[in-house]
């Protein structure tokens, strides 16, 4: 290989022959030439590790959650689906009373393992996840080579020959810095997607609880519905046995006769609530909204002790929408890095080959005074191809431009550091009113099954009782009958509220409330 140079460029000739293809080279190596090659070598490499490496890492981090959720996925079931032993609704269930998961397909736990297998949303966030971790290779990729020719109609004639043909190509390196920002941009954004994985999770979580609960509340409703109508059929036939005695009259029959009637079409309404909740619970399972779900069995009160500190802590913690904006400020800082690096120029490095054609050199005539042909050169009979390296750089001289992304990145990462702090007062105001509703339902709850509904019970049975011996009237009977009924159906209502006041704290702390307290006693005194 031999260097030639022509006005200030470096050009290393290669020859190449029409006749059987082969290619021809001479001379050697300049240190300018092999600097260029190698540096070419270093940054492809240079870039190819940063890429992998991210690419790996993103990788790694979602199969190594995808697993860890696989690993607990029993014990989540169940901690999701501890409620209390089942006991009568009238007696009060002993303060050291601990919690049951329940296991079979029909109960909350099954109901909670189907909704995380076959639910769509958790699938289709998983999949989300996985497709933006495809993003890290994309954004520490070089950019494409550019590979382009020129074909010149007329020859440009050269000491070497006829210049016909140019073909070169052409590669853009960034500096090191830059594809790792990006590509940490991208990480970020596949560690966003995650948390909004988890999310989702608790979110179906939460409102396969909230359905089966609204459930249970109609299952009970609808069970004492029928046992009033029995009640009531009863009392109608105390009433018209009075009515027979001439005791009564018989506006006490009809009075219970539309009672009846009424507790009737409050029956029609529950079922038609019933057919809807259980469409609903369907839906998240992704099973035919006609699969049955049976009638759900009592459980006592959920004896909780909550602290707000440490609920606050846990969520500030483990709350994956505030570890999701964690994330995307990570991701906006590394933005705002990026910005700042475009006033360091981009790199090219190319290669171009100049195709020669030979023809006849120019072959001066004989000195007529010394009889001698002056010499000349016979360079383009060989027709020697030529090739070149080329370097350059481009000119980040447009400041606006640039000045403008670094104001967008560094206002962009400012908003999110807003949001963080709205989105941890929201929690702290949600985790206070869902630990305030859970004590209130509790404590009503409790004061029913201690207090209330025995009390009306008895009075009922009372005034039932001084009806048939003639102390008391009709319209009192029903009064207290009417009581007593609303009493048990709002026992029920409470306790069912109560069970959803405790998926609406789970799904902002991010964990059980039976991992909050698991938590706490393992502290040193109970924390």
């Amino acid at each position: 290989m031999q260097l030639k140079r022509r006005t200030n460029r470096v050009s290393f000739r290669i020859g190449f022959s029409a006749t059987n293809h082969s290619w021809k080279l001479a001379g050697d190596w300049r240190s300018e030439a092999v600097a260029a090659l190698c540096w070419l070598l270093l940054a492809s490499m240079g870039g190819a590790t940063t890429g992998c490496t991210l690419n790996r890492q993103g990788h790694r981090e979602i199969a190594d959650v995808l697993a860890e959720y696989e690993r607990r996925h029993s014990a989540t079931v169940s901690e999701y689906a501890g409620v209390p032993h089942a006991v009568p609704a009238t007696t009060s269930a002993p303060a050291g009373r601990t919690f049951q998961p329940l296991i079979e397909d029909t109960t909350l736990a099954g109901l909670i393992a189907t909704a995380l297998e076959r639910n769509p949303d958790i699938l289709g966030s998983i999949d989300t996840a996985r497709s933006i971790a495809s993003r890290i290779p994309q954004a520490t990729a070089l950019m494409d080579p550019m590979l382009m020719t020129k074909t010149l109609p007329e020859p440009t004639r050269t000491a070497d020959g006829d210049m016909v043909f140019v073909l070169s190509v052409q590669q853009v390196f960034p500096i090191p810095q830059k594809l790792d920002h990006r590509g940490r941009v991208a990480l970020a954004e596949t560690r966003m997607a995650v948390e909004k994985l988890e999310q989702t999770r608790l979110r179906v979580v939460a409102d396969v609880k909230r359905s089966y609960f609204g459930l249970f509340a109609i299952d009970q409703a609808i069970g004492i519905t029928k046992e009033n109508q029995t009640l009531l059929r009863d009392l109608i036939e105390v009433a018209r046995g009075q009515m027979i005695a001439g005791r009564r009259q018989q506006e006490d029959v009809l009075r219970a006769q539309v009672e009846l009637s009424n507790l009737e079409s409050q029956l029609v309404e529950l079922h038609q609530r019933r057919v809807t909740t259980v469409a609903l619970i369907n839906s998240i399972l992704d099973r035919p909204p006609s699969t049955e779900v049976p009638p759900l069995g009592e459980y006592d009160i959920r004896r909780l002790d909550p602290r707000l500190n440490e609920l606050l802590a846990q969520s500030y913690r483990r709350n994956p929408e505030l570890r999701e904006l964690e994330r995307q400020i990570e991701r906006d800082q590394q933005s705002l890095d990026l910005a700042k690096l475009e006033y360091w120029p981009d790199f090219t490095v190319g290669f171009e080959w100049m195709a020669m054609n030979p023809r006849t050199p120019f072959i001066p005539p004989v000195n007529p005074d010394t009889g001698m042909r002056p010499p000349y050169s016979r360079m383009s009979e060989e027709g020697t191809d030529s090739w070149a390296i080329m370097a350059g750089v481009n000119l980040p001289i447009w400041f606006e431009r640039i000045e403008g992304g670094i104001r967008e990145a560094r206002e962009r990462l400012s908003a999110s550091r807003r949001q963080l702090h709205s989105a941890k007062n929201r929690i702290t105001y949600q985790v206070e009113d869902a630990l305030a509703r859970i004590r209130s339902q509790r404590d009503i709850a409790g004061l029913f099954s201690t207090a209330i509904i025995p009390q009306a019970e008895q009075a009922y049975q009372v005034s039932r009782q001084g009806y048939i011996t003639g102390t008391s009237d009709f319209q009192f009977v029903i009064d207290n009958w009417q009581k007593r009924l609303f009493f048990r159906l709002q026992y029920y209502r409470t306790l069912g509220d109560l069970e959803r006041s405790v998926a609406d704290l789970e799904q902002t702390v991010g964990v059980t409330v039976l991992e909050a307290q698991v938590a706490r006693n393992a502290r040193p005194n109970g924390g």
